[in-house]
């Protein structure tokens, strides 16, 4: 039986995918680009694997929107608050998310970059940290120069998929 949890901690290659999926949304919500790295063990429901991991991202906008105006708020009242793009890692108890994390990065332009690792891929959580914030860096940067494009129309070419794609295979190498 194909159950929501196993959707989320599928196997690829014959072992669990580090991460599952990566989406960049707009600074008005609405999704620019999603990307599933995960594979159904059985190819059931490959649409509503995706389906899950997207309304477990959008759900994930409003933990970037409270940070967002912690931040802001801080600014206001002129205390030192960083005001650094890399969120970390965002919480929402949804959707049998426990054994996931959902991390975050806010573009100057508030183009949300959101991934979702399983729980526990690293031995520390440090390290981690480390490759998730090199990856949604790296992203950012990759939408950036895909913006800048004077001929942008979107992030539906299957060029930028591609380079999405090649970013987070080299860094689920990292995971150990």
């Amino acid at each position: 039986k194909h159950t929501a949890a196993m959707s989320l901690t599928t196997m690829v290659g014959g072992a669990k995918a580090p991460i599952l999926c990566v989406a960049f949304i707009g600074r008005d919500g609405v999704p620019m680009f999603f990307r599933s790295f995960q594979r159904s063990v059985t190819e059931e429901q490959p649409d509503a694997d995706n389906l899950e991991l997207q309304m477990v991202l959008y759900a994930s906008l409003d933990q970037v929107e409270v940070q967002l105006r912690s931040v802001a708020q801080a600014l206001q009242r002129g205390e030192a608050k960083n005001a650094e793009p890399y969120l970390g890692i965002l919480s929402p108890a949804l959707c049998d998310v426990e054994d996931c994390n959902i991390y975050g990065y806010v573009s100057a332009t508030h183009v949300k970059v959101l991934a979702i690792v399983r729980e526990g891929v690293c031995k520390q959580r440090r390290d981690e940290e480390a490759i998730m914030r090199s990856l949604l860096k790296q992203l950012n940067m990759l939408y950036v120069d895909a913006a800048s494009n004077p001929f942008f129309d979107g992030l539906g070419r299957a060029s930028f998929g591609v380079s999405v794609a090649r970013l987070v295979e080299q860094h689920a190498t990292s995971f150990a």
